[in-house]
Formats: C-alpha cells, structure tokens, sequence
C-alpha cells in the first residue's frame, strides 16, 4: 500500500489545486473548529478542544455532603464513597485538591477519625485546603467570626498534613463569596496572607450540587430509574457549562486559559465521576495540578468583583476589565421542578 505522504506528494505533483484542498481538509480535521465566542463551537456537545486544553479538579467539602441522609453518620458509608473517588481520580491520574469542611462531620462520628478520612486522600496523592470548619457565609458573618472559622478549619487538618509531612497551602471561600464590602473583602485577604494561604479560585462553576442532593435523596429512597435520568440531565448540564466557559475564556482573556473545577465529595461523583472524567477527556483536556492552572498569565488578572454573589473568576476578570458578564447555563426545567417537590 502506498504509504499517505507518499500519495499526498504524488497528488501535490499531479494536480496542486486538488493537493491545497486536501492539505486544507487535513488541518482542519487536525485542529478541530476554531473556538467560538457564544461558547458553542460547531457541536459544544462533541466538538473536540485545542491540544492545550488544561483543567485542574478541585473538590469541595471533604470529607463528604449530598449524600443519602440514612449515611451521614457511617464512617464506613464516608470511606467507601472517598475511595470509589480516590480510586477514580487515581486511575485517571488527576492531581486534585481537596477542601476540607471539618464540621461537615456528624457529631456521632469522633472526631479523631476525620484524619483517617483525610489521611486517605493524602496517601492517594491528593493535596488538602482550607474550606473552614462548617462553610458559613461570609456576606452574613462578621469579619471576626470568619477569620476564627478559618483557624479551626485548620485543626484537624494541619495534624494530618504534618502527619504526611505535607504544607497547608490552599483556602477556598464556602459559596465562593469574597465579601460583598470592599473592606470586608480586602480584611479578609490579608488575613489569609498572613496565615501564608492562597486562595483557590474557580473558573468552571457549576449547579452540580443540585443534581448532587436530588441523586442523595433518589438514592435513598432506592429509585434507580430516577438517580439514571439525575446523572444524564447532570453530564448533559456539565457538557454545556464546559462549553460555555471555553467560549467565555476566549471572549474574556483571548484564549482558553487553563480552567479550574469546582466538583464536590458527594454520593454522585463518586458512584459517576468515571462518566464526568470521560466528558471531560472527550473535550480534549489535559488534566493539571492547581498549581500549575495558576501559573497562566490569566490568573494576575484582577478580581474585579466586590458583592453578594459567587463568582466565577471569569466573571471577576470581565469585571476587572470592563465588561458585561454573561452568566453561565443553569440547571434545566425538569431538574427544577424536582428541586421543588
């Protein structure tokens, strides 16, 4: 069989037009269509990305919410969910940071056994952050109240990092709310500067934690036919939220800068994070630590957003240059309806 650059230099000889045509088609079907400002491309539910795609996994609520109620207080029930995730995570070989939400714990839990949960990330290979020990909101909470929240998040944490001789580095804001005050905000950020933190942003949000609940409360009750219909409106939502910030990161800084995503340690994601990671991986991703997602350019952009609201920092950065942002897909109708029955 006559080898392919063998025939593309004979066609080059023969017939030139016929040759440019066919290099054209060649690297286009290399490429992929051109990213797109409406966040869409020909096919946002197909359409294959750059080869520079990069996303870091960044999971919140560690050691574990949304899950079935009758399991909120089995230590075992928690484990198994934090290994099926682990051990996907793992095999898919994504480096991830885990926020820690101590006082997610139950009180029939003891306490002492929060850093084996922990310690099951870190043994995995996983990196561990500050979530603040119950999530409070920090538009409702006095600036005093939350720096404590922030220092008895550390508790539990900071034994079992030194445990696995490993560094405290990370905070992520609960609901993502940085303060609805200038002076709030910047209170704040020099507090957790002080205490030698960096602040986990987030580009990819998302209502995964709706769909989230309803699968906890569908897997409870032991209706499967409904947790399937939750886990394909889920996937269907995450393929048009990808798709709307990979659009929305050109419009914003110019290119797709590499993205960061919010998940949560839940029932969901840990029986279906295979499906997620699949999604993720056909879109032509490459999966990075947080470390390196913040090393882009992109991320000294200022946050130019003070409010109530939690933010994608791709909004802050529309802010902090001027422009209308344009807000991200939500869940759907039938998602709703279920959310309220």
């Amino acid at each position: 069989m006559t080898p392919p650059t063998r025939r593309l230099a004979i066609l080059f000889l023969a017939t030139p037009l016929l040759a440019t045509v066919l290099i054209t088609v060649v690297v286009t079907l290399a490429v992929g269509p051109p990213a797109t400002g409406d966040g869409t491309g020909a096919d946002p539910q197909s359409a294959p990305g750059p080869a520079t795609r990069k996303v870091a996994v960044t999971i919140d609520d560690v050691p574990g919410v949304g899950i079935p109620s009758s399991e909120k207080c089995d230590f075992d029930a928690l484990a198994d969910y934090a290994d099926k995730l682990l051990a996907t995570l793992t095999t898919h070989v994504v480096p991830t940071v885990g926020f820690v939400t101590e006082g997610n714990l139950c009180d029939e839990i003891p306490s002492e056994r929060l850093g084996e949960l922990l310690g099951m990330w870190l043994d995995a290979g996983m990196e561990l952050g500050n979530h603040t020990y119950s999530h409070p909101d920090l538009n409702r909470t006095a600036t005093a109240l939350y720096k404590e929240e922030i220092v008895r998040g550390e508790e539990a944490l900071r034994r079992v990092l030194d445990e696995h001789k490993r560094p405290l580095r990370w905070f992520r804001y609960p609901q993502l709310h940085a303060g609805d005050d200038a002076s709030v905000k910047a209170e704040i950020e020099t507090f957790l500067a002080e205490r030698n933190y960096e602040i986990a942003p987030v580009t990819i949000d998302n209502q995964e934690y709706v769909f989230a609940n309803l699968y906890a409360a569908a897997k409870e009750a032991g209706n499967e036919e409904l947790m399937g219909r939750i886990v394909e409106a889920y996937l269907s939502h995450m393929q048009e939220v990808f798709a709307f910030f990979e659009g929305y990161s050109v419009d914003v800084v110019g290119y797709e800068a590499p993205q960061v995503l919010l998940l949560h340690a839940n029932a969901l994601n840990a029986d279906h994070l295979e499906k997620l990671l699949a999604l993720i991986e056909g879109r032509g991703y490459e999966y990075v630590s947080l470390e390196e997602a913040l090393s882009d350019p992109a991320y000294d952009l200022a946050d130019g957003y003070v409010g109530p609201r939690g933010l994608s920092w791709l909004h802050r950065w529309a802010l902090g240059r001027g422009m209308e942002i344009r807000m991200e897909p939500r869940e759907d109708k039938y998602v709703r309806e279920l959310q309220q029955r």
